[in-house]
């Protein structure tokens, strides 16, 4: 495939949760959804990305239709993002996340898996990645952008991501319906996967690190709210997060190059616990603000060497996108649901810093479990 569609699909395709997933707290909370009921709304996502991530990993390796089931995906994606636009309580705003979580899954880890392929069918080194992921970074932002200027104008922010998943879903036709391989052993190659040296604290640092960035991700908009500043701090915020995120990925392959997959993900960790503690302390708006600029290493480093780490230990397998979502099922699977679950809880009881003060707490454990899977242990 083209590496420029890929980054064309990967700008889209992000921008669609730019201009859905910054605005989805406070959205939700206009409806009169709080608490605990929150939380459980908030965490139909990651539960849908579990349960459906190794379904369609396995089915994307057993049948070789990886083309077929993004354009299935973006569909599903497509109804899901309208029902929640049009959502009037929270039982359709839930019907729309449960939707927008199964029909997005096959839209990370199967395109992450394209986008490796092509870059070795081109001849080009994997840890180029994150050049090409960057570009789904840059559309985020811009997004999310929008979406705040939106809501700050009075508007209805989610129509922005409406529109971008519907031009994402056109996209998919670009996708050659099935791969050019054959049937691959899906579970005895995953079975040799897992029983690797460390391959299940990598899969505990994803978790824990993911949970942490996606309860940001949903609850900073909440938190901006609480202390009383507008809406464009969220925006602000995330601008300036993602805008050194897209800096880091673009230079991926000279970074992992430098200092390795493994590493990458260790330094990712630590820079992880200053941010969370900074953001549940400060109150300044520019001080909030200026503190994400943490994002692009926390989330940035982990994203493209949990990347490489699964493409490097995968490489002989012949199951890529089975190795990817497992990847996925870990972090925006079983990770963000225990954030969303507790987040919420926490949140109710003890109020939004303390929130962040948690996640602190379980970056410490991202952090411990990042070194235990280089030396090995398990």
């Amino acid at each position: 495939m083209s590496i420029l569609f890929l980054r064309v699909f990967w700008a889209l395709s992000l921008a669609a949760l730019g201009g859905l997933v910054p605005q989805l707290g406070a959205r939700l909370e206009a409806l009169g959804i709080t608490g605990t009921q929150l939380g459980l709304l908030l965490a139909l996502l990651p539960a849908g990305r579990l349960l459906s991530a190794p379904v369609w990993g396995w089915l994307a390796d057993r049948l070789q239709i990886g083309g077929a089931l993004v354009r299935l995906g973006a569909l599903l994606a497509l109804a899901g993002a309208v029902a929640l636009w049009k959502a009037e309580d929270a039982r359709q705003a839930g019907a729309g996340l449960a939707l927008l979580a199964v029909g997005r899954t096959p839209l990370g880890p199967l395109v992450d898996a394209f986008t490796v392929a092509a870059l070795k069918t081109a001849g080009r080194d994997s840890r180029e990645y994150g050049k090409t992921r960057a570009w789904g970074s840059l559309g985020f932002l811009l997004a999310a952008q929008v979406s705040g200027w939106v809501a700050a104008a009075g508007g209805d922010p989610l129509a922005v991501g409406v529109v971008l998943t519907a031009a994402c879903t056109l996209l998919t036709v670009g996708f050659p319906i099935r791969g050019g391989g054959r049937p691959a052993p899906v579970l005895p190659a995953l079975r040799a996967l897992a029983d690797q040296p460390g391959f299940w604290p990598l899969l505990g640092f994803g978790a824990c690190q993911a949970l942490t960035i996606n309860v940001y991700d949903t609850f900073f908009s909440i938190h901006v709210h609480a202390l009383g500043l507008p809406a464009t701090v969220t925006s602000y915020a995330v601008f300036t997060g993602v805008a050194l995120e897209i800096a880091v990925m673009a230079a991926g392959r000279p970074i992992l190059a430098r200092i390795g997959s493994q590493n990458a993900l260790i330094i990712a960790a630590a820079a992880a616990i200053p941010r969370w503690l900074l953001t549940a302390r400060l109150q300044d708006p520019g001080a909030l603000v200026a503190v994400q600029t943490l994002h692009g290493v926390s989330f940035a480093l982990f994203w493209i060497g949990g990347v490489e780490e699964i493409t490097r230990r995968s490489a002989s397998s012949g199951v890529t996108a089975s190795a990817q979502s497992l990847w996925a099922t870990a972090t925006y699977g079983f990770g963000a649901l225990l954030g969303a679950v507790f987040a919420g809880t926490v949140r109710e009881d003890l109020g939004t810093p303390a929130v962040f003060y948690a996640c602190a707490g379980v970056s410490t454990v991202a952090l411990t479990l990042a070194l235990r899977s280089r030396t090995g242990r398990s």
